[in-house]
């Protein structure tokens, strides 16, 4: 699926696991069901963050055209920073000495077009270090060390592969399950909107033609080929699953409603 798909699907999921959550979904509950949506979306759009080119990476690194300036910028402002360096070294002839004290500027400049070209990698690791820090210094919840491999691993795995394996996603909503059991309503809600719409991810990519492969068992791959993504089928169930979001939607709210009335009622009437 493409990410109209995706995020229909992890909508709709979500959507329909309100259905099930009273708890949720009550008429005091209106941010928790919001929480468990975001969740669902963000949960949706996360398994493609192995991807270069996907949704979900572009949001942490430039386009790809601005990437290749970045790349070309880099290259030219270290070949000109070490030729002045070079120059000034091996005395070729005399050279100002403000043009010997720029080199270290631009090889500077070119250091910083270059980590810029490779932005998701570093906001990838540094996450990562970040989640594995906290745990080992500040004792935080081991789901922070399975959250930070997982982003440490993401920039060097390829795509469809260990972040698509369904063991991964067992790991992940384990990890995360327990993690909210701790945590009050609005954590619980967010963090089981995220497991919803990760699962719906991988369901929705068993329907392509590249499916996803488990961990364990790299020859066991489900690739149900029913349509091409971005394909017309993909959009007719991306329809659906948006059609059936406002339904389901509707029947919360009125269901809501009406049990807000039935409790202000009780409240005014002797």
């Amino acid at each position: 699926m493409n990410k109209k798909g995706h995020l229909a699907s992890a909508i709709a999921a979500g959507t329909g696991v309100l259905l099930m959550l009273p708890s949720i979904n009550a008429a005091t509950s209106l941010l928790p069901s919001i929480a468990l949506i975001l969740g669902a979306a963000a949960g949706g759009f996360s398994p493609d963050f192995d991807h270069k080119t996907s949704t979900a990476s572009q949001l942490i690194q430039f386009s790809a055209k601005r990437r290749a300036r970045l790349r070309f910028l880099a290259m030219c402002f270290l070949f000109i920073g070490t030729l002045i360096w070079g120059w000034a070294k091996f005395n070729v002839s005399p050279t100002p000495e403000w043009l010997v004290h720029s080199a270290p500027l631009w090889i500077g400049a070119g250091l910083i077009c270059s980590l810029a070209a490779r932005l998701r990698v570093i906001v990838l690791i540094g996450l990562g270090v970040m989640l594995v820090w906290g745990y080992s210094q500040n004792d935080w919840h081991w789901v922070s060390v399975v959250a930070g491999c997982s982003f440490l691993l993401l920039p060097f795995v390829k795509h469809r592969g260990v972040i698509h394996s369904p063991e991964f996603a067992l790991l992940l909503s384990y990890s995360l399950w327990l993690f909210s059991g701790e945590q009050g309503i609005m954590v619980q809600a967010l963090m089981l909107g995220f497991i919803v719409g990760w699962w719906a991810h991988l369901v929705g990519d068993c329907f392509g033609r590249e499916g996803i492969s488990s961990l364990l068992i790299p020859k066991f791959k489900v690739a149900l080929k029913l349509f091409h993504n971005g394909g017309q089928t993909e959009s007719w169930i991306s329809r659906f699953c948006w059609i059936a979001s406002i339904c389901i939607w509707m029947i919360l709210i009125s269901r809501n409603f009406h049990d807000f009335g039935l409790m202000l009622s009780s409240k005014l009437l002797p």
